[in-house]
């Protein structure tokens, strides 16, 4: 399974350049030949077994001694006389370890073994209706779901044909067809022998049975969409109030059975914490009020550590009834801490490891090796999709089809691991893209359990754990605290490794000359002394390099070498560290897909060489003179597909001014060539028309010339437009909407609402609008997302029908003048299908009785929703310096040192900076909490300078 689950990439990538080998290209003797063809034979039957091999849950010790005797592929960055060197050697070692399958008959043992187990779930089935947890609220849905147009659901006696039937993992179609005919009560004719029928057969009598009759039909777990196809095909359509639930735990397969109809697709949730309570100590103590106190706080972990999974909390509640000593809370903690490290650690755990060990064993052969790279990162993590896709790429996990680009498959991959609830969701946007996923800490043990089990990932937050391994280490994630010795790693031989991962607070970094095969580098470093510097001169070296990832969070900076040219396979580079000077060559890097720099003031000369170029970042980059040529050369980069450059704020001069001007000019100029841009993400705090008034003229002028067609995310949040910008009505492919503008017209609110594709809008108005902005109901067919900032309210009319897919809803306005010309935007409860509403009333020169009235008709408003929406209705009170504080994290000083004060923390918008008050002190903090803006002490404005010294060594 090790070597499937590693190389399936580096496999087929070998497999390739073995025929290339066969070419005219190379001229090589016969023999030299036929000894090639000879291992490309042996090599593709190797491989063969060893897919049938980890589709098996549980392969025998002998068979698992085989597998990891198979040898490791050639590295995909060899070269093709590299291999003709090395391939006598490899055919060698893979005939010994043929002979040795023979042997051993290791194809005899595994047929031997598969003999049928019972599914665990199986006996959920004969709980005792009484006895179940948490199905209140769910079946009341599911009732309701069922019920359709009718307005009673009929009850059991009331159905003609009841059958509930399971379907395996690799399903039997005959016999689930088999089970429900004779389920709903088909009685065969005299002298009939159903047991000979074929499924045709079986489909068309159970299909002529049924019809006319009402039934209810439950078909669980149905693990492809192929198996319902044919199951369907037996059921009849009829108006006679008959409903089939089909279960499964794959979204594809759940969209099949609602033929692609997401209304009737019902997504189970997890339990709440009472629902988990009641569920744990039921099945421990009898009762859910027994529990003793001095073991309240350690079955609140125990429960954190489920996560509301039902299987979990019966798995572990098991365990400890069965003890004897049920109520030591030594046991207690034990099985807690056992959570923490591994299943494999408490055998009790095996049939929870069963269970979840079926969604990985089902997985195809090309994603059980990205499930098992999520072994690289620690508990808890929130993890990028778009860090994970380029790892697994850098990897060699994903094979290119069709002529797709690698990273396009590797998304379709993440997104097929997401169906299958092997990750969950952390972050989705408003168009429901996944844009970072946790992995269940249940699932990442066994995760863990696998990568040790197949060498695949060695982990470990205690480096003397792992200094004296012998085994061959592929990948490599460290987890450090403190003070590293810098020869820990002892006898580990580093050259093998192709990852590496480092988490935590300390500096420690081993020598990165000694990883001559490193794939991926990845360091996010939590730095808390000031000035520390890590040193990263070694990456020089590390020419088969693919990824590169550094994030230092805190006041610590990096030191980079002075060349990184010889990076030749390097394709992702992202650093976001307080300030770097990125190396001048980084533009000779060839093959470069994601260029994403964080701290770097400048973007590097001669950027319009790199033509492989899909990702463009740059965030505090400062204005000047020269900047514009370099901005000009953007527009040669025309694969790119995603540009994000974010300018710091900066005291106005006539200097600045001009090289505004010259820098968005230049903007303008480049913008009109990216043809292939699909994600646009401009930060300048000034006016923006220079750049973008006119874009549609900058192209060809129609058809695939014209540019920016392809444009999915536009945000221009903090400079302004003066109107909106015409172009933007023919951005059809739009989902993502965010800008300012001076004022709006009646036009500009129709052109926005005839974008059939946006989900997202955000929208900033800084002059009192001279007109109503009246959204009709034929606009914005698909919105969800909708927040508004802007001085009158009251201007703002929802009709009936309008924006009928609108989920959320924010406003922000100024309660100043609420008592002459103040007024709740109409039509809130016209908006059928809102679940949250957020509201934030400015008080900055507004009377408190004003500020009270705002409150009053905006809560008013909302309450006559009828569908009683989530709300979250605040006014925001000036501080003493006139400055509104929005809402955020308040910090309070103490002998110098930063506390949180978690009594008020109300939450932030997206794109606001957050305050912080130390003691008169107010400090701004930016989205990536680094100190930016404003600061007011006694209504005086304190220097940047002087707050970063009063908060010197703290992260914020």
């Amino acid at each position: 399974m090790a070597m499937v689950s590693a190389s399936h990439g580096a496999m087929d990538s070998l497999l390739r350049k073995l025929g290339d080998l066969l070419t005219d290209k190379y001229k090589l003797l016969k023999e030299a030949k036929r000894e090639i063809r000879s291992l490309r034979s042996e090599l593709n039957n190797m491989y063969a077994f060893l897919k049938d091999m980890s589709g098996m849950p549980n392969p025998n010790e002998q068979a698992k001694c085989w597998m990891n005797e198979v040898p490791e592929p050639v590295d995909d960055d060899q070269g093709h006389h590299q291999i003709t060197r090395k391939f006598r050697g490899l055919k060698r070692l893979a005939e010994e370890v043929s002979e040795r399958r023979k042997r051993y008959r290791i194809d005899d043992t595994i047929s031997k073994q598969q003999d049928t187990t019972i599914d665990p779930r199986m006996l959920a089935l004969y709980t005792e209706t009484a006895r179940l947890v948490g199905i209140d609220g769910p079946r009341d849905e599911l009732i309701q779901l069922m019920m359709g147009e009718d307005d009673q659901l009929k009850v059991e006696g009331q159905y003609q044909c009841q059958s509930f039937v399971p379907v395996s993992q690799k399903p039997n179609l005959w016999n689930v067809l088999r089970k429900v005919l004779f389920q709903v009560g088909y009685a065969a004719p005299e002298n009939t022998n159903v047991e000979i029928w074929d499924v045709d057969e079986l489909i068309s009598t159970l299909h002529k049975f049924l019809t006319g009759k009402r039934f209810f039909i439950v078909i669980d777990d149905i693990w492809e969409a192929i198996a319902w196809s044919t199951i369907r095909c037996a059921l009849p359509e009829n108006k006679n109030g008959s409903r089939v639930i089909a279960t499964t735990r794959i979204e594809a397969v759940a969209a099949a059975c609602c033929s692609n109809d997401y209304e009737y697709v019902y997504k189970m949730k997890a339990l709440d914490t009472e629902d988990s309570r009641r569920l744990f100590f039921k099945r421990i103590f009898g009762s859910e009020d027994t529990c003793p106190p001095y073991l309240e706080e350690v079955s609140t972990g125990i429960l954190k550590r489920c996560g509301g999974m039902p299987l979990a909390i019966i798995t572990l509640s098991s365990h400890l009834a069965t003890r004897r000593n049920k109520l030591d809370r030594e046991l207690w903690e034990h099985t807690l801490n056992s959570l923490g490290c591994s299943l494999e650690l408490n055998p009790t755990l095996e049939g929870m490891r069963q269970i979840l060990s079926l969604s990985y064993t089902n997985l195809p052969h090309c994603l059980k090796a990205c499930v098992l790279y999520l072994g690289m990162y620690p508990e808890d993590h929130e993890i990028s999709k778009n860090d994970l896709v380029r790892q697994w790429v850098a990897q060699g996990f994903i094979s290119k089809a069709g002529g797709q680009d690698a990273e396009d498959i590797a998304v379709d991959y993440f997104n097929e691991i997401v169906n299958r609830s092997i990750i969950q969701p952390a972050h989705t946007d408003s168009n429901n893209d996944v844009l970072s996923c946790r992995v269940h800490d249940m699932m990442l043990d066994l995760i863990i359990h696998k990568c040790r089990e197949e060498n695949f990932v060695t982990a470990s937050d205690d480096i003397q754990d792992i200094s004296g391994t012998r085994s061959t280490v592929r990948r490599l994630s460290l987890y450090l605290n403190g003070v590293t010795d810098s020869k820990s790693l002892g006898t580990i031989q580093l050259s093998h490794v192709r990852a590496l991962t480092r988490f935590g607070t300390s500096t420690y970094i081993p020598p990165l000359g000694e990883f001559k095969h490193l794939r991926v580098l990845n360091l996010e470093l939590r730095v808390g002394v000031a000035q520390m510097t890590v040193d990263l001169t070694g990456l020089c070296y590390l020419f088969q390099l693919r990824y590169l990832k550094i994030m230092i969070f805190g006041f610590g900076y990096i030191e980079l070498p002075s060349k990184i040219s010889g990076l030749q396979q390097l394709e992702t580079l992202e650093i976001d560290v307080g300030k770097v000077q990125i190396p001048s060559d980084v533009v000779h890097l060839r093959r470069l897909w994601h260029l994403i720099v964080s701290g770097g003031f400048s973007l590097p000369g001669g950027i319009g060489n790199m033509k492989s170029i899909h990702t463009l970042r740059f965030r505090q980059l400062c204005m000047s003179l020269s900047s514009a040529d370099t901005i000009k050369e953007i527009g040669e980069l025309t694969n790119l597909r995603d540009l994000q450059l974010r300018f710091n704020h900066e005291r106005r001069s006539t200097v600045y001014e001009a090289a505004a001007r010259q820098s968005l000019d230049a903007l303008h100029s480049s913008l009109g060539k990216l043809l292939d841009l699909r994600y646009l993400d401009i930060k300048h705090d000034g006016c923006l028309d220079d750049g973008f008034s006119s874009l549609s003229g900058s192209g060809s002028g129609s058809g695939s010339g014209t540019p920016l067609l392809l444009l999915r995310r536009f945000v221009t949040l903090w400079g302004w437009h003066s109107r909106l910008p015409r172009w933007i009505g023919q951005l059809t492919n739009l989902h993502d909407l965010q800008l300012a503008v001076k004022e709006v017209h009646g036009d500009d609110i129709r052109i926005l609402a005839q974008l059939a594709s946006l989900t997202n809008l955000q929208v900033k108005i800084q002059a009192t609008p001279r007109e109503n902005m009246v959204i009709c109901r034929a606009g914005f067919p698909v919105l969800k997302h909708f927040e508004i900032g802007c001085s009158r309210m009251s201007y703002l009319i929802f009709e009936a029908g309008a924006m009928p897919r609108l989920q959320m809803l924010e406003v922000y306005f100024n309660a100043s003048g609420w008592d002459k010309h103040g007024g709740a935007p109409t039509g809130i409860e016209h908006l059928s299908g809102l679940k949250e509403i957020t509201v934030r009333i400015s008080g900055r020169g507004a009377r408190e009785s004003n500020q009270r009235a705002a409150l009053s008709a905006l809560r008013n408003a909302v309450d006559a929703h009828p569908g009683c929406p989530t709300t979250d209705i605040r006014s925001e009170a000036p501080t003493r310096g006139g400055e509104v504080i929005p809402s955020g994290i308040f910090l309070k000083m103490q002998n110098s040192l930063v506390s949180e004060n978690f009594a008020d923390r109300p939450t932030s918008h997206a794109g606001v900076g957050k305050i912080s008050r130390v003691g008169d002190l107010w400090l701004q903090v930016s989205a990536t909490r680094r100190s930016c803006g404003v600061w007011w002490h006694e209504g005086r404005s304190v220097a940047a300078s002087t707050m970063r010294r009063v908060v010197a060594g703290k992260v914020l």
